[in-house]
């Protein structure tokens, strides 16, 4: 076992019991983690090496036909202020694929409470960027550095 997944995996056993809102921890054989939490948000935990981190994605939904015009134009901009978004991304997984918000962990120095926190800013951003996406919302979440009242997408 490498010294990363090593390293990722204890912390993902300290996660859950200092996060109440963590309802499950599954480990597969790659190894990779899904972390489910309480509202049934999902975020994968994968580990990358050179230099040792972990990848976080949760999955956002789907656009419909009709909104993905709007929604993946505000995505770009999005993805284009990745300075003010702390390195979070959005991307498709294919043709008509589900969204996907990731975000990578430097593991050096990483303390459990960086984790916590760093999981709990991720996990807010996907639930609100997944209410957009499938058409919960009508307005995309302020973008950073971007006053809320100046950049609104209807959709």
């Amino acid at each position: 076992m490498s010294k990363t997944i090593e390293h990722i995996q204890q912390l993902i056993q300290e996660l859950g019991p200092n996060m109440p809102d963590v309802d499950a921890v599954i480990q597969t054989e790659e190894p990779s983690w899904a972390v489910q939490f309480s509202d049934e948000t999902v975020v994968i935990i994968e580990a990358a090496e050179d230099p040792g981190r972990m990848v976080l994605s949760s999955e956002l939904g789907s656009a419909s036909d009709s909104l993905q015009l709007p929604i993946y134009e505000t995505l770009l901009c999005y993805n284009l202020l990745w300075r003010e978004t702390g390195g979070v991304k959005i991307g498709l997984a294919g043709p008509n694929g589900a969204l996907i918000l990731s975000i990578e962990l430097c593991l050096e120095g990483l303390t459990l409470m960086d984790f916590q926190s760093s999981m709990t800013n991720f996990v807010n951003i996907a639930r609100s960027w997944s209410k957009y996406v499938v058409g919960e919302r009508t307005t995309a979440p302020p973008l950073p550095g971007m006053e809320p009242d100046n950049f609104h997408l209807q959709a």
